[in-house]
């Protein structure tokens, strides 16, 4: 037997005891983590690098969740335990077959897990319409993938079209919550209303499963510039406005499913670009496509963490008091997501904008979507960092000193702000040779310093370990000479609201309403509410939803209404299309 089938092994033991074990469910969740990761991951195979970004994902939620899950009874643990092995499958599936067979069973426990809230069952059925709709995609891009091979076969070979890729992609970008240009919005409401653990497992790994699905057929495809571009500009408008989205919610967990949301945004832009490009370029794409993977997930899986450690929904419910460790780790998470140095994630948004506007150099097309892409990108990167220091500041998660929550949530929330640190230090270790180098001159040997180049020369140099190594430096020493910062009281601006005269999360992203009233319907003056605002994407998504409702009942009424000579015709159609389908195969 494959060693690699002991971790599914040890991950079906998870679920059947999770039904009566919690504690030692979970623990078997982090040893089959930890073997799937050490019997599949290799050094410089950038593909394997998913099995290590899930593994280190899995093992710090299931730390949190030992204690997090005692409030949801007995069927959170087993449902939790059985959308990793969903998870695994995917990962270490050999043909089309066997990951459509994984990614329903990732999907179908995740349902339930979001229907033991049962407060908002909407969201639950939400979660799996659209799970639903991404595996019709999957399927057919599988079945067309099949049709496409020479010798007809479900495993992963070679494809001459980009048909299945873009087939695929929708499946997957649907579970990413970017299906088409984020009008729908389901991953924020779907996310939003899971437990803690569960929207952080949804967020950090099973988004991954798209990112990885993708990947995974983009390598089998060959290039397509239109298909790049169209990734791009999907992924673009995702990233913009799912930033925006997530600096005015006041909910946490929608908050952070709009992150999601742009942390996807941009993955599918640099798949994009990849598709688009050659050479040099087009492997250093697939390098940033797995850093920025791996920082994503690591700090959504912190982020979800803490604002599960709160026990609330809204910011406004908060209480004020913080453990240390975990205000660290929340420090660091935050800082990762914002895309800021010495987190992993500074590094991969560093990569990914030297990506875009190394792209600008190769003209054309080409070069014009690049330019725009790294523009977007670096304007919701501000947006992003503001929801970031709107977490930070308003949600402090384990309450005041007195508070039972502390322990392994602490723990692990400390642990995932560490994780991205050291991942930080040892980034040039996970990078390939060919975009590694150093500068002996300036004492920064080789093997120490990542770049980015197009052609020729360096387009950019960065030394994760030496920009660690001089902030703790300078760091300790301002400590050393200036002592424990000191607090100091200013003016209070309300963002241009009167009604409270404390400084709440409302108001602190109330000027971006205000100046964004054309998109976000920013509406003034009601003495009961001040300040609303109309979500514009879903509204047009309940408008769509209504207008398809009215044309499936009159549908329903006038064709599908039991005639015999209606079915007879509907069939014959179908046949026919079927024919026309394959003959165009």
């Amino acid at each position: 037997m494959d060693l690699v089938y002991i971790s599914l092994i040890v991950a079906a033991f998870a679920v059947i005891i999770g039904i009566y074990r919690r504690t030692a469910s979970y623990l078997a969740i982090i040893l089959s983590s930890v073997l799937m990761a050490v019997f599949t991951f290799k050094q410089y195979d950038l593909t394997s690098y998913f099995s290590l970004i899930a593994a280190i994902s899995w093992t710090l939620i299931s730390v949190f969740s030992i204690q997090y899950s005692k409030n949801y009874g007995r069927w959170l643990t087993p449902l939790f335990a059985l959308t990793v092995f969903g998870m695994m499958l995917i990962l270490e599936a050999n043909n089309y077959i066997l990951l459509i067979v994984g990614w329903e069973i990732m999907s179908i426990p995740a349902y339930a897990s979001i229907g033991l809230n049962r407060k908002h069952y909407n969201a639950a059925f939400v979660f799996m319409a659209f799970s639903e709709i991404s595996t019709i995609f999957i399927i057919i891009g599988a079945v067309f993938a099949f049709l496409g091979s020479g010798n007809l076969s479900f495993s992963f070979n070679k494809l001459t079209s980009d048909l299945p890729l873009l087939l695929i992609a929708l499946g997957a970008m649907t579970k990413m919550g970017i299906t088409p240009f984020m009008i729908s919005e389901w991953l924020p409401i779907a996310h939003g209303n899971a437990p803690a653990n569960d929207s952080a497992i949804f967020s950090a790994t099973m988004t991954l499963m798209g990112v990885f699905l993708i990947v995974k057929v983009m390598l089998l495809s060959p290039s397509s510039v239109y298909l790049g571009i169209l990734f791009m500009a999907i992924g673009g408008l995702s990233v913009f406005f799912s930033s925006l989205f997530a600096y005015v919610s006041e909910n946490m967990k929608m908050l952070g499913g709009f992150s999601t949301i742009e942390n996807n945004g941009s993955l599918l832009s640099a798949i994009g670009l990849y598709l688009a490009v050659s050479g040099e370029l087009r492997q250093y794409m697939l390098v940033v496509i797995l850093i920025f993977a791996l920082a994503h997930s690591v700090a959504k899986t912190g982020l979800f963490m803490k604002i599960g450690s709160t026990g609330k929904e809204s910011f406004a419910d908060i209480q004020e008091g913080e453990d240390r460790y975990s205000t660290l780790g929340s420090l660091l998470i935050t800082m990762s997501l914002s895309g800021l140095f010495p987190t992993l994630g500074g590094l991969a948004v560093w990569m990914l904008l030297e990506a875009f506007f190394m792209g600008a150099y190769l003209h054309g097309i080409i070069g014009i979507a690049s330019i725009i892409m790294g523009s977007i990108i670096a304007l919701a990167e501000g947006f992003a960092s503001a929801a970031m220091m709107k977490v930070l500041s308003f949600s402090r998660s384990l309450g005041s000193a007195k508070s039972d929550r502390k322990g392994l949530m602490q723990m692990s929330i400390f642990l995932a702000g560490l994780t991205l640190i050291l991942l930080f230090g040892i980034a040039t270790l996970l990078i390939i040779p060919e975009f590694v180098a150093g500068l002996p001159s300036v004492l920064v040997f080789n093997g120490f310093t990542v770049e980015s180049s197009l052609s020729g020369p360096d387009f950019g140099l960065v030394s994760p370990l030496y920009i660690l190594g001089l902030l703790s430096f300078f760091s300790i020493m301002a400590y050393i000479v200036f002592g424990k910062p000191r607090e100091r009281s200013v003016p209070r601006w309300n963002g241009g609201v009167d009604f409270n005269q404390h400084f709440t999360s409302f108001t602190y992203s109330n000027n971006t309403r205000i100046m964004l009233r054309g998109i976000l319907r920013t509406k003034m003056g009601d003495p009961d509410k001040p300040v609303s605002v109309v979500d514009i994407f879903w509204l047009s998504m309940q408008r769509f939803a209504i207008a398809y409702r009215k044309f499936a009942r009159y549908f329903a009424y006038k064709v599908m209404n039991s005639s015999i000579a209606w079915y007879m015709i509907y069939m014959i159609l179908a046949f026919i299309g079927v024919i026309i389908i394959v003959s165009l195969v």
